[in-house]
């Protein structure tokens, strides 16, 4: 099993920030986490509309765990590839529910491996 890390959405004085920084950071610039400072952030997109290829970005903080998710956006350029594009909305929805391990302690992984990148 892996490592279980203690997520927080972002939240009070650091959410509007978190929200703008993800915007940038699946845009492709790098941006500092505006709560710790200490790291970039890292994101992952999924899209669950595919004719109008529209979808949720999730961004965090791989310091401080401190993270948000931008639902119904239509990024132009991301060139993330996404391992889970082949997931059923049902499939992508117990994925992000499986207790063994939460979906961004998994997105965090696959982007130390060099799977999202």
């Amino acid at each position: 099993m892996a490592t279980q890390l203690k997520w927080v959405e972002a939240s009070d004085e650091y959410q509007i920030p978190f929200m703008l920084a993800a915007r940038k950071v699946f845009q492709g610039a790098p941006v500092l986490c505006p709560r710790c400072n200490d790291a970039t952030l890292r994101y992952y997109f999924h899209v669950f509309n595919q004719s109008r290829r529209q979808g949720t970005v999730w961004a965090w903080c791989p310091k401080c765990h401190t993270h948000c998710h931008l639902p119904r956006v239509s990024p132009q350029n991301v060139k993330q590839i996404d391992p889970f594009a082949d997931l059923t909305l049902d499939q992508f929805a117990e994925l992000e529910l499986d207790p063994r391990e939460p979906l961004l302690s998994r997105l965090n992984r696959l982007w130390e491996e060099g799977k999202l990148a």
